[in-house]
């Protein structure tokens, strides 16, 4: 007799925004996936200082197929004006592999005139960062074009403005 083949859930991360009214009190991930028999969800969001502002798992609530639904993650307290926030979710199963389960992440710099996203991942579990330390060190480890610093911003001011004053010159 052959033994039963157990069905292995197959959870594809499709989109992530963040939601509607997400800000410096909630951390509202907005998600759509593909679900194939996904049984579980978690979520959290913490501050750059490290601290969890929100934590929870559950049944998950996708159905079979595509969706899209939000987790609002709620702080208390509301963070201050200008606190970077990473906002995590993941479906997929109570032990998470990439096979398994998919995940969603976005960091964001929290303000009562609304927030600016910066830095989105989605994909298959271990991917995306899952807190705001983890996303800033992503961030930190990304070469910068040298002519965004200050000081050569400075340096090419000044050559602008000398090869302006130069063809100046030579017109009258």
């Amino acid at each position: 007799m052959a033994s039963p083949v157990l069905a292995v859930a197959a959870v594809t991360a499709d989109a992530v925004a963040l939601g509607a009214g997400a800000g410096c009190s909630n951390g509202r991930l907005d998600v759509t996936l593909t679900n194939n028999g996904a049984t579980w969800e978690s979520w959290s969001a913490t501050n750059l200082a490290g601290n969890t502002l929100t934590l929870g798992e559950q049944f998950t609530g996708f159905p079979s197929g595509t969706s899209t639904r939000s987790f609002p993650q709620n702080f208390s307290p509301s963070q201050p004006d200008g606190t970077l926030i990473g906002s995590y979710a993941y479906v997929g199963e109570p032990s998470p592999d990439a096979t398994n389960t998919a995940e969603f992440f976005i960091f964001y710099k929290c303000s009562l005139a609304g927030a600016e996203v910066l830095l989105a991942c989605k994909g298959p579990y271990g991917t995306c960062p899952q807190t705001a330390q983890q996303a800033m060190a992503r961030l930190a480890a990304v070469p910068r074009i040298p002519a965004l610093g200050p000081l050569p911003l400075l340096l090419m001011a000044i050559l602008v403005a000398g090869a302006g004053g130069l063809a100046l010159a030579r017109r009258t």
